[in-house]
This record gives structure tokens, sequence and C-alpha cells, in this order.
């Protein structure tokens, strides 16, 4: 007969880690490991304790159990980060090493170097596309890649971090962190050769998020010039031909911020005009714009800081504006001077990440997950001309993590939790969820695709469908935990994590 106290503690456990993860429950990770520690917690001590006459002998075996249990831990497992983005602990053996990639320092580019794209290449020059919505034009390659294949066109070892790649001609440039400084590479897209290295003494290290810059690069085509924004806040103007600086600006300061965001600055520079605007830290300023030219600050904007959201530019409500998602509210801004046309407060103390979408002329939605609403908001002019901003819906689907949402038509699709789902835009419920994608990213491209990065590193083409999944191809690219966005260039496919890059050409119509 099974004793009642082991029996009803297991059920009760079993139980609680089963909804936690039967409904992608935010904190299933966490449940799992807190409750299954204190599972084997309670059922040692019940077993040393429950019969009288060995009550001694078992204690003294179960304290030795639990200090050689605590040993392993402390001297033989090292602890490397998240194992994925539901917080799930990645452990090593400690005296297994990672290959460490030699240390690039200021290599500069050749300035009479072509930069004329190669066939198939296109500008893809921030992060999710030209506009930073996440919408490509029209594919003009094959979408059946089991007919089809990509041609694997070169493989290349990568640094730590998550950021992307921006496109121009046929420089490929990214941020990857190499031993202690924090580098800007630039890589010729057709061939993998590193064209020209921008070097900074700046390690940002997190336990769970790992190491390394996030933001990927902006270049201004027109002007000949990359900005990028490192980890802790700091913004580089680079020659996009030559890599040589210049001129760079500290961000965290410029904004009186407190310091940079938890898990480091993740936000792309934003071009306007002549200014390239970045989202602020921890408290301070929420936007700040500087002379693209000379770096001299424009304006600074909010009081709220910033968010790992990077600032897009709209019209709404036939008004251009930025839209920056901030610390604890989404604010519209205008252009020249900053100044703050309508605001919503969207409080909540964990991170928000995901794009603002615009749905409609008038309607924009913004989405998170760890227990944040999403909201549709839609902005109105009154009878004196004065933005107004009120939700339409707010709703707990999706549950947007590290990703954006696509919008297609009236429906919009997400990663929800590691699951893509379909919501209603009309009135936020959702419709199927389905297809493991983990915490991956994606992005739409012409009217009908979805391409979407999975977090274990194939790459997925999706045709939305309102009515159930429709995945459409796949290919295997990386092996290992995947949280950079992938850069479509044309025919051309960039996609890299903190370990490799890999540049795929895709099969022309």
């Amino acid at each position: 007969m099974i004793p009642k106290f082991p029996l009803i503690l297991t059920l009760i456990i079993a139980g609680l880690l089963s909804w936690l993860w039967l409904t992608d429950h935010v904190f299933r990770s966490g449940g799992l490991m807190i409750l299954t520690p204190l599972w084997l917690l309670l059922m040692g001590l019940w077993w040393a304790l429950h019969r009288s006459g060995v009550r001694l002998k078992r204690l003294g075996l179960f304290v030795l159990g639990f200090v050689a249990v605590m040993a392993t831990f402390r001297f033989l497992i090292r602890y490397e980060g998240s194992a994925d983005g539901s917080a799930l602990p990645s452990l090593t053996w400690r005296w297994q090493k990672r290959t460490m990639l030699p240390a690039l320092h200021n290599i500069a580019g050749d300035a009479t170097a072509i930069s004329t794209a190669s066939v198939g290449v296109a500008d893809m020059p921030r992060f999710l596309g030209a506009e930073g919505d996440g919408v490509l034009p029209e594919p003009g390659w094959q979408t059946d890649w089991k007919a089809h294949p990509p041609r694997e066109v070169w493989r290349s070892a990568m640094g730590d971090g998550w950021s992307g790649f921006a496109v121009v001609g046929n420089r490929a440039i990214t941020q990857e962190q190499r031993g202690e400084e924090e580098c800007v590479t630039c890589y010729d897209i057709t061939t993998g050769k590193l064209l020209w290295s921008h070097a900074d003494a700046v390690r940002f290290d997190e336990a769970m998020g790992g190491i390394g810059p996030r933001a990927t690069p902006t270049v201004d085509v027109a002007k000949g010039v990359v900005f990028t924004l490192g980890a802790t806040g700091l913004l580089n103007c680079l020659d996009v031909v030559t890599g040589v600086s210049r001129w760079s600006h500290a961000v965290m300061q410029d904004t009186n911020a407190a310091g940079h965001l938890q898990w480091a600055q993740s936000s792309s520079p934003l071009i306007v005009g002549d200014f390239v605007v970045c989202s602020g830290g921890e408290k301070g300023s929420s936007l700040i714009a500087y002379r693209c030219d000379d770096g001299q600050i424009a304006w600074r904007a909010g009081n709220d800081g910033g968010s790992y959201s990077s600032p897009v530019r709209m019209t709404l409500a036939g008004r251009e504006q930025i839209v920056n998602v901030n610390n604890a509210s989404v604010t519209g801004h205008d252009p020249a001077t900053g100044v703050v046309l309508w605001s919503f407060d969207w409080p909540g103390a964990f991170p928000k990440v995901a794009q603002p979408v615009q749905t409609a002329p008038d309607r924009v939605l913004v989405t998170s997950s760890y227990g944040l609403k999403s909201h549709m908001l839609e902005i109105k002019a009154d009878a004196s001309g004065k933005l107004i901003c009120s939700p339409v819906w707010s709703g707990s689907a999706p549950r947007t993590k590290f990703s954006s949402a696509s919008v297609f038509g009236t429906h919009g699709y997400a990663i929800d939790e590691g699951t893509l789902c379909c919501v209603d835009l009309a009135s936020g419920e959702r419709g199927w969820r389905e297809g493991r994608y983990g915490f991956g990213q994606q992005i739409r491209v012409g009217r009908q695709w979805l391409l979407i990065q999975a977090e274990k590193g194939f790459v997925a083409l999706i045709k939305p469908n309102p009515e159930r999944l429709e995945e459409v191809s796949r290919l295997e690219a990386l092996s290992a935990k995947t949280w950079n966005p992938p850069t479509l260039a044309g025919r051309w496919l960039l996609v890299r994590n903190d370990r490799e890059a890999v540049c795929f050409e895709l099969p022309t119509k």
C-alpha cells in the first residue's frame, strides 16, 4: 500500500507541473525549477523521519546526500544561461570549454572596394526591413524548398550576441562579442569574408540572456554610414565601406538614464530624415535624436525610460510620427521635435520586446508576455486636432515574448509562448494555436508568406491561413539556440546565432 503523504505530495506537484506546461504558462520553467527540488526535499525528509528507530541514521544519510548533490552542482556543473526562452537552465560540465574566437580589434576596410550588389541581393538596411515594420517585398524565389532546395553559400563561426544582419550592396553587417571587445563586423554576403571590423572595449554578460550585443545595425544608404547600438548603450556611426568611426555617443549618459536595461539595450536605431533616433534605458528620457552628420543631440523626449522594442515610424490618423514602446507606456512622437503626441499607460515590471504593429490607418497593436495584456490601440484626432489614444480591446493573446506579430488582412499571426497562433484583429480572440517554433523570430514576406526563424535553428515558411497552420517549407539552418532575427536580402537568406552564421541563396522562380 502506497503511503498517503508521498502519494498526495506527488499528485499535487505533478498536477501543478502539468497545468503549467499544458497551458504554456510563462513561468512554467520557474515552476519546474522550484517544484521538482521541493518534491525531492520533502520526499527525502519524509523518508528520513517517518519511521521511528532509524530516524537519526536516515537523517544523516539524507544530509550527506544533500551535501553531495550541492557539491556536484557547485564544483562539477556550470550554468550557461537559459536553454530557451522559457528560462529553462542550460547546464554543462565545468571542464567542457567553448571554442573562443580570436579578437578582431579595429580592421579597416578597403575604401576603393566595389559595393555593387551581386545578382539576387537586395538591400535590407535595418531590423525587420527597410521600414522596420517586418514587411518585405513579394518573394522572387521558389517557395517549395523540398523540390527546389536553397543553396548553402557559406557557413562561418560567429561571436556571442543576438544581433541580426543589415545588408547594403554585398556588405552584411552585424554585431558580435569577441572576448573583451564588442565588435561591429562587416562580411561579404557572397563569400563570408570579413571586410572590416570596429571594436570597443565593452563586454556585457548576463546570466540568463547571455553575452554580447543584441541590436541589429541600421544603415543610412544615402549617407554611406551604419549606426549600431551596443549592449550598454554605446551608439556608433561608422563608414559603411571602411568601418572607420565618424562619431560615437553614450546614450545612457545622454538620456540621463539610471543605467542600461537589465538584459541589455536591444533596440535598433531609427533613421528619420537627418536624425538617428534611439530608445533610452532605465528611467530617464524615452527617446533621443542625434544629427546623422555630426552626432549633435537634436532632441530628447519622454520621461519613462526605454524598452527592448525599437522605435518605428508610422502614419496614424493621417500624421507621421515615431511610435515607441517605453518602460510602462506606449507613445507617439513628432519626428522633428520629439514632442509627445499621445500616450497609453502600459505598466508592468517585466520586459516588453515586441514591435508595435500598425493594423489600420488609425490602429496599432502592442503585444507582450509575462502576464501582460496585449492591446489594440486606436489613434484619433479630436475637434482641436489633438491626437487621442484609446484601447479597442485588451486580451491575453498573443503572448509575444521575443518576437513581434505579423498582420495579414483581418488576422494577426504571432509566436505565442513558443507556439504559432492566429488572432482576430477585430476582437482580439485567438483562433488556432499550433506549431512549436520556440522563442524565435518572424518576418512577413509579400502578401501571403510568413518566414519564421525557429529557436532551435531551422527556418520555416508558412502560408497564413485563419483556419489552420499551413507550413509549406522547412530549411535546416542552425543547430543551437537562435534568438537572432533572420535577414532576407532579396534571394539571399542570412541567419545566425551566438555560435555561427550561415548564408543561403534561395532558388529563383
